[in-house]
């Protein structure tokens, strides 16, 4: 396991690929359980435990949906598996990173030194986040750095986009 942590470390440090962990359904259903974890505790915050669900599930579905147009259509389906590990694992990752930051920015006055802190790293690590998605991208369909940041910017835009319309700021 700690073999497995080391190569999502790495993917997120721009080290190492999708390509780089084994190709295994076991070991996706645990990574996609644990981001489902990590995504259901990131919204536990903003929105109640029904709705952080709902959010969480629809979070990993549009996940999925992504990486399996954008590898099916080129006829790189092949390689489905453990770009989804990638994604779900390195998201499990920083997620897990952010977990403290999302309870400090829903808790207590903005106007707090410690939030705009918070805030700051929310920011950095949600830019992180966009170049782990374009790398695991560009390695998963062979292509250009740039063309994988704008697939990873158009899929975030896209998500962020529908999250808000079906579930827009409730907070109890």
């Amino acid at each position: 396991m700690s073999r497995l942590i080391t190569i999502w470390l790495d993917i997120c440090l721009l080290r190492a690929g999708p390509q780089d962990l084994p190709s295994s359904r076991t070991l996706l259903g645990l990574t996609g359980g644990t981001y489902f974890l990590v995504s259901l505790l990131l919204s536990l915050p903003a929105y109640p435990a029904k709705t952080a669900f709902l959010v969480a599930l629809l979070d990993l579905g549009l996940l999925a949906a992504f990486a399996a147009a954008l590898l099916y259509f080129p006829g790189k389906w092949a390689r489905l598996q453990q770009t989804l590990t990638a994604l779900t694992g390195t998201g499990t990752l920083l997620g897990l990173l952010a977990l403290p930051l999302a309870y400090l920015l829903f808790q207590g006055p903005e106007e707090n030194l410690l939030a705009g802190v918070a805030a700051l790293i929310w920011l950095f690590l949600f830019g992180w986040s966009l170049l782990v998605v374009a790398h695991i991208m560009r390695h998963a369909l062979s292509i250009a750095f740039p063309y994988a940041i704008g697939i990873a910017v158009l899929y975030t835009l896209v998500a962020l986009q529908l999250m808000a319309a079906l579930f827009p700021g409730q907070t109890d």
